[in-house]
């Protein structure tokens, strides 16, 4: 079958809203603020996800998924903290951005979809917190515009001739893995046959996958400014580096008059795959670098 990241997301999500709308006590709870606040955001994200699955944007949606489940851990854990008081001019002013979204993303296009996390989530917290109290959700903006910093950086990544590099890398490897290879710009060529690299083999999407997944983590563990800087050329090179291998891999299996397996390594779902092993990489140096530095040590007396 095909693989997925988050496959079963659309039946998780119904699930827990089923079970969460069975406990509550409607009477009160829309009387609540913070009832309308969880249920506008939760339906934007919703929507956003839904928009992103029809347009069959895989790794735009990978990437929206992990923001959301960022943007709800930070919104939990200051939940106690959130003042859910506006005026008539915010939730106009966030009413009007809504609409603004909602309209926009009826054609779905790859603009209005990188634009409505930031654009919709700005409405929303107008609307729950007004003009005043929207300096207290700072993280969770930066992180709703992470999809249209991502263009920004893609933008920057295409300037610097990124194929060429990665062609340069993919030799090197296969040359130290003992083949004959010979590389003409962005071509790679070995006895049986050459690839060209370009496109989306050049990286772009898995150096922003990374850059992105990096920023997130950054928002939930707390490190200071020099390990920040660490973390996420420790990111990118992981993106970079497992990308090129694969173009390697790729040029290994045209060399092998393998056409079956270069389709599959070739396509969305061979590249999801290294996607995959980019993040577990990533998930592991975090791991050891950071998350083990804030482990809370066993009380006196215990064993």
């Amino acid at each position: 079958g095909k693989i997925r990241v988050c496959f079963d997301y659309k039946l998780t999500i119904l699930k827990v809203w089923y079970r969460t709308m069975m406990q509550l006590d409607w009477r009160k709870s829309v009387q609540q603020p913070s009832f309308w606040f969880v249920a506008l955001a939760g339906g934007l994200a919703l929507l956003h996800l839904t928009l992103l699955d029809k347009s069959k944007l895989e790794n735009l949606f990978s990437l929206s998924f992990l923001m959301w489940l960022t943007v709800a851990s930070l919104l939990w854990d200051k939940r106690d903290r959130l003042v859910l008081e506006s005026n008539l001019f915010s939730t106009c002013l966030g009413s009007t951005l809504l609409m603004f979204v909602l309209l926009r993303n009826l054609y779905s296009s790859d603009t209005s979809l990188r634009i409505l996390p930031l654009v919709g989530g700005i409405g929303i917290m107008l609307i729950a917190s007004g003009t005043k109290h929207l300096k207290d959700y700072y993280r969770e903006i930066i992180i709703l515009s992470l999809l249209v910093v991502a263009r920004l950086v893609a933008v920057f990544l295409q300037s610097i001739n990124l194929p060429l590099w990665t062609a340069k890398f993919s030799a090197f490897a296969l040359w130290a893995a003992g083949f004959q290879v010979y590389r003409q710009g962005v071509f790679i060529e070995l006895p049986l046959g050459r690839v060209e690299v370009y496109g989306a083999c050049s990286g772009v999407e898995s150096i922003l996958l990374m850059f992105c997944v990096a920023i997130l983590f950054l928002f939930l563990i707390p490190v200071n400014h020099l390990y920040r800087l660490i973390c996420i050329a420790v990111a990118v090179s992981i993106g970079f580096i497992i990308n090129a291998l694969r173009v390697s891999l790729l040029a290994f299996l045209v060399n092998a008059n393998n056409t079956e397996a270069f389709d599959y390594w070739h396509g969305s779902d061979g590249s999801l795959l290294f996607a995959v092993i980019s993040i577990c990489l990533f998930g592991v140096y975090c791991w050891f670098a950071h998350v083990q530095r804030f482990k809370v040590p066993p009380a006196s007396g215990e064993n």
